[in-house]
């Protein structure tokens, strides 16, 4: 046969091997015993079989990725922005394997919109191949994404989780692991303080899986410990600031304010730092953050802050994006469906080293 007629079909239909063990052995991917990989190249060769690099990589080059993630403007700048400095690193690391990157921010409240967007492009024929999606929260958001991954579009969630949609998988940070680790330190923080038993802990948004999974952490390290500590939740997140920042300053204006402030989530912890600092309590109250923002960074070197618990999403949303990468150049399931990345604290004597980590100037 002439190499150039001989195709993966034709060395398949000699051996009595499906297509794909053809594909697997000639791209040198694992899946195949040592026997069939020797009888697959033995005959490639016979048949004077070639692979066609140039034709694997212009198909490639048609592999659509939309970005779906909260705008790194503005509130976005506390999380979100690194989760898109995650993704921006992949697309640079895959420019040349045939990956386009669509990217569509959209602002608080407007998830909705932009899915809906999608999902009409797609049905007019203009599906993407794959999603990076932040994970959904309101049952329309839900449905709509759940729609989008019915037509084929395959869909990696960041940020949280949510399997009903049909995602191939999500990149989920570990965050009861930053919940218990922040009850831990505070722990540690009150330990032989006198008087010392009130915490208030921002709790942010209860429909919000992240910030649910790590106050609830919090609470049941406590608890399972026996630490008879008076935890006043606080709840109220990004389209709340204002009212939030008020019943901060109320609260910690009290004669019988808590001694110590925890918050789940990165922007409550700007609004702790902005009362602290207003109200001048600098170093009479303890306050554990979370994220590593550039104005978080600011309030620790200032004292503002005891720690600032650090969940990586720089690398979070990366492995995300990497996950729906390989799967859509190598058509297989990841090995897992859900990757949780780590969680560390944050003191005033590392506090450079985790800036460098995150590339984080402040």
């Amino acid at each position: 046969m002439s190499s150039s007629r001989v195709t993966m079909k034709d060395i398949a239909a000699r051996l009595g091997v499906s297509v794909n063990t053809v594909h697997k052995v000639v791209a040198n991917k694992p899946g195949v015993s040592d026997a069939v990989r020797a009888r697959v190249l033995l005959a490639a060769e016979e048949m004077g079989y070639r692979r066609n690099e140039n034709a694997s990589v212009l198909r490639r080059r048609d592999l659509k990725v939309v970005v779906c993630l909260p705008s790194p403007e503005q509130e976005g700048g506390f999380h979100f922005a690194y989760l898109w400095r995650g993704v921006e690193r992949y697309e640079a690391e895959s420019r040349d394997r045939g990956l386009v990157f669509d990217a569509r921010p959209f602002n608080v409240g407007c998830y909705a919109q932009v899915l809906e967007e999608v999902l009409e492009q797609a049905e007019a024929g203009e599906r993407p191949d794959g999603m990076i999606a932040h994970a959904p929260v309101e049952p329309g958001t839900v449905e709509l994404l759940t729609k989008i991954s019915k037509l084929g579009v395959s869909v990696v969630l960041v940020d949280g989780d949510c399997p009903c949609t049909g995602r191939i998988g999500a990149a989920v940070a570990g965050y009861p692991e930053a919940g218990s680790l922040m009850a831990e330190q505070a722990a540690n923080l009150l330990s032989g303080v006198p008087g010392a038993k009130k915490i208030l802990l921002l709790a942010g948004d209860p429909r919000t899986d992240a910030h649910a999974d790590a106050a609830r952490a919090f609470h049941a390290y406590l608890d399972e410990r026996g630490l008879d500590y008076a935890v006043c939740d606080l709840y109220g997140a990004h389209e709340r600031v204002d009212e939030l920042r008020e019943k901060v300053e109320a609260l910690l204006s009290d004669d019988n304010a808590p001694g110590l402030v925890c918050s789940v989530f990165a922007v409550g912890s700007e609004v702790v730092a902005d009362v602290v600092m207003e109200l001048r309590l600098v170093g009479k109250i303890r306050v554990i953050a979370s994220d590593l923002s550039p104005e978080n960074v600011i309030a620790m070197r200032r004292g503002v802050f005891a720690n600032i618990v650090y969940k990586d999403p720089i690398t979070l949303a990366y492995r995300g994006a990497r996950m729906l990468g390989e799967y859509l150049l190598r058509g297989e399931m990841p090995a897992e469906s859900v990757l949780r990345g780590a969680t560390d604290l944050v003191f005033r004597s590392n506090l450079d080293e985790y800036c460098r980590l995150a590339g984080v100037e402040a």
